[in-house]
C-alpha cells in the first residue's frame, strides 16, 4: 500500500471525469427566490421550490456538493446530531418528541425522494447501533433508552454478547435504532440540482455572492458576474460567513476527521461481524464507523478546533495516526493496515445541537438553514421542506422548533 491519498475525500475521488457541471453567473435576472449554497439544502430547496413552480435561481461559490457534505461520511440520520436526553433538557419533552418525529418523517422522506428521482447514490438502510465501554457510558445510554421509550421513540437494549454477535465489538452495553440509512453524498446533490434544473430552476457554480442588498419589496445579490433580485433569498450555507457576522454568535465551527482502508480481503471481513449497522462509539470524542460497497471501513470523529492553515496537513497526517490506532483498538485485525484515503471537513453547529431553519427578524426577506452539524443530508432534506412551508405561507408551530427565537 502506497501514501494514503490526504486531503483528498473518497466521494470526491469517485467521482467520473464528466460530472455534472453548472456555468459561472453572468448579467442580470430576476426570479423569485436566490439560494446561496449548493450543498443538500441548497439543492434539496431548489428542487422542493421549483417543482411548486418557483423561480430559482441558485449560487456555489466553489463546486456543487463539494463542500461539508462532499467530506462526510454520508450518514443519514433520523436523529439530530445530538442526544435525545440533551434536547429534553433544552426544550422540554412535547418539542423533543415532535424534533424526533419530524426528523425521522425527514429521514424517511428523502429516502423517498431519492428512489422516486432515481438518483443513483446507492441508497443503502443501516441501523445505528451506540456502544459504550466503560460504566459511565452505559448509565448514560441507559438513561438516553429509558428517555426514549418514554418518548414512545423505538429503540432497543443490546446486551455484550448481542453486540458482539452482531459487530464484533467489545463494550458494555449498546442502543440499537433502527430507521437510518446511507448514501454517496456528492451523487445525491447531483440528483437533487439536476431534478430542480429540470423543473426550471437555474443553478451557477464558481459564483460567489459577493453582496445582499435588501430592499422594500426585493433583494438584491452582486455577484463576480452580475447580479440578481429576487422576492426571497435562502442562505444555505452551513455557516453564516462574512455576509452574516452578526448570526456567528450562534455557531460554533470544528474539524472533523475521517479515512477509509483499502477494500478488505474476506478473511480480515470475516472477523468485523455482521456489517450491517452504523456503530458509534460514546467516548469525547465520539467516533463513527460505516461499511462502503466495496468492501472498505469509513471511520471518522476525532473533532477538533479548525487549526490554523499552516498547520492544517500537520494535523490532518497526527488524526489519521490516532483514528487508524483506535480503528485498531476497535478492531485488532485491521492492525498494520495503511488507510487509503484521509481528510478533514468543516463541523458546524449550534449551542443546542439543531440547526438554524427559517427567518431572522434582522435579516428582511432572507430564509436561512445553516448548523447540521453531522447530520446535513437528512436535516438539509428537512430543512427543504420547512423553507418551501416559510415560502409558500404555511408554517406550522412545529416549525419554530427550529427556528432563531426557539
Amino acid at each position: 500500500m502506497g501514501t494514503p491519498h490526504f486531503g483528498v475525500s473518497y466521494w470526491i475521488d469517485r467521482l467520473p471525469r464528466r460530472r455534472p457541471s453548472y456555468p459561472r453567473y453572468r448579467g442580470q435576472n430576476d426570479v423569485d427566490v436566490a439560494i446561496v449554497g449548493g450543498g443538500m439544502a441548497g439543492c434539496a430547496t431548489a428542487y422542493a421550490l421549483s417543482t411548486a413552480g418557483v423561480r430559482v435561481c441558485l449560487f456555489e461559490a466553489a463546486r456543487i456538493g463539494q463542500g461539508a457534505i462532499g467530506s462526510s461520511t454520508a450518514l443519514v440520520m433520523q436523529e439530530p446530531d445530538v442526544d435525545f436526553q440533551d434536547v429534553l433538557d433544552a426544550h422540554g419533552l412535547r418539542a423533543a418528541r415532535t424534533i424526533w418525529r419530524m426528523t425521522r418523517r425527514g429521514a424517511l422522506d428523502f429516502v423517498a425522494a431519492i428512489r422516486r428521482l432515481r438518483i443513483p447514490c446507492q441508497p443503502e438502510a443501516q441501523d445505528s447501533i451506540y456502544f459504550a465501554s466503560d460504566p459511565t457510558g452505559v448509565l448514560r445510554l441507559r438513561r438516553e433508552l429509558g428517555l426514549r421509550k418514554k418518548a414512545r421513540l423505538e429503540a432497543r437494549w443490546l446486551t455484550v454478547e448481542q453486540l458482539r454477535r452482531e459487530a464484533n465489538v467489545e463494550a458494555e452495553g449498546a442502543i440499537r435504532v433502527a430507521g437510518n440509512a446511507q448514501v454517496e453524498p456528492l451523487r445525491t446533490c447531483f440528483g437533487f440540482a439536476a431534478a430542480a434544473v429540470k423543473r426550471g430552476a437555474s443553478i451557477h457554480e464558481r459564483s460567489p455572492v459577493e453582496r445582499i442588498g435588501t430592499g422594500r419589496e426585493h433583494v438584491e445579490l452582486r455577484t463576480t458576474g452580475g447580479t440578481v433580485r429576487a422576492d426571497r433569498v435562502v442562505i444555505a450555507t452551513g455557516h453564516p460567513g462574512p455576509l452574516f457576522k452578526p448570526l456567528a454568535r450562534h455557531f460554533r465551527v470544528a474539524e472533523t476527521y475521517a479515512v477509509a482502508t483499502p477494500p478488505l480481503g474476506a478473511r480480515i471481513r470475516a472477523g468485523l461481524g455482521r456489517r450491517q449497522a452504523m456503530l458509534w462509539d460514546t467516548a469525547e470524542p465520539y467516533h463513527y464507523l460505516r461499511w462502503t460497497r466495496d468492501g472498505r471501513i469509513l471511520f471518522g470523529g476525532g473533532d477538533r478546533s479548525q487549526p490554523h492553515p499552516r498547520s492544517r496537513e500537520r494535523v490532518l497526517v497526527q488524526r489519521t495516526g490516532q483514528l487508524m490506532y483506535e480503528l485498531s483498538v476497535l478492531y485488532p485485525v485491521i492492525s498494520g493496515i495503511q488507510p487509503e484515503y484521509a481528510w478533514s471537513g468543516p463541523l458546524v453547529t449550534t449551542g443546542d445541537g439543531l440547526p438554524y431553519i427559517g427567518p431572522h427578524r434582522n435579516y428582511p426577506r432572507h430564509l436561512f438553514a445553516l448548523g447540521f452539524g453531522g447530520s446535513g443530508l437528512a436535516q438539509g432534506f428537512l430543512a427543504s421542506r420547512i423553507l418551501l412551508r416559510h415560502y409558500l405561507g404555511g408554517t406550522t408551530k412545529d416549525d419554530d422548533l427550529f427556528g432563531f427565537a426557539r
